[in-house]
């Protein structure tokens, strides 16, 4: 009896044996890979692999793996964000040394004007002033925009509520009509019957629209086109020159990095398109 329970024993001992040892290797292959992937696999879809049959090894592995894919996904949108935030300074840099040049040239030229002081010359240095004054202006608008940007930045916290893009996109193009009126723009506007419902951070979409409205407006040849669609596509349409179709991610451009910026965040798409003479600014909010 004694000898019968000792071979029971020492079965169940070699089997635990073997189960620890098991239990090792697999802990070993997830230390192995783990490391491989984050030194030198990091940036590819590559997962953990377990030889181990043992279930909750498996599913150790697969959480490890589902983290190790949020944990791509944040480093893609940290380097994405690094890439964008460089860029925009880049232009922000090129968009203020442009009117300073040209700030810089009129007042010699003003300067010139004042030494020989007669009055022929007074209508020049009248131009030249507005000229330096409206250029004075253009950089102020782009500090202002400058700030807005880095203030979205930093901005994290969303209020989402149910919205009706019908209503909000209304409500942005009437805050143009001064502008438009100016421009000689009379906005084509294509929208459902049906009220497109979306949960979004109101404040959000309102700035986004409207940057991309001011955009249109300040760079339209004389028109504007806004189609909404019932699964929740926005479509801002109008002539422009072919150099502007780089804007969203350029300088006038702040605005249009703005809109893009809290469009994603909102877990929207937005995308710029140069076609046949016209910029399209799409838009989506699945």
């Amino acid at each position: 009896m004694i000898y019968f329970l000792c071979v029971i024993f020492t079965v169940i001992i070699f089997i635990l044996c073997v189960r620890i040892c098991l239990f090792q290797k697999s802990l070993k292959e997830i230390n192995q890979g783990l490391t491989e992937i984050l030194e030198h696999n990091f940036d590819t879809n590559a997962l953990l692999t377990v030889s181990s049959g043992n279930r909750q090894i498996r599913i150790l592995a697969t959480q490890l793996n589902r983290q190790l894919a949020t944990l791509r996904k944040e480093h893609l949108r940290y380097e994405n964000g690094d890439r964008e935030l460089k860029e925009a300074i880049t232009n922000v840099s090129h968009d203020l040394r442009t009117p300073l040049t040209a700030m810089c040239g009129y007042l010699d030229l003003l300067q010139k004007e004042l030494v020989n002081n007669t009055a022929a010359d007074a209508p020049k240095a009248l131009r030249y002033l507005e000229i330096i004054r409206n250029r004075t202006e253009a950089m102020r608008q782009l500090s202002a925009e400058l700030f807005r940007y880095s203030v979205a930045l930093s901005e994290n916290e969303h209020q989402p509520v149910v919205l009706s893009l019908n209503k909000v996109l209304e409500e942005c193009l009437i805050s143009f009509c001064s502008e438009l009126e100016q421009r000689g723009i009379t906005p084509v506007i294509n929208m459902p019957e049906e009220t497109v419902f979306r949960t979004l951070d109101a404040f959000s979409l309102t700035r986004v629209f409207n940057n991309i409205i001011s955009n249109a407006v300040k760079y339209s040849d004389g028109d504007l086109h806004m189609t909404l669609t019932s699964e929740g596509v926005v479509t801002f349409a109008n002539k422009a020159d072919q150099s502007l179709s780089h804007e969203l991610d350029g300088s006038t451009g702040l605005g249009l990095s703005i809109a893009k910026l809290l469009t994603e965040r909102m877990g929207g798409t937005i995308d710029a398109e140069y076609k046949n003479g016209e910029l399209y600014i799409t838009v989506q909010f699945p």
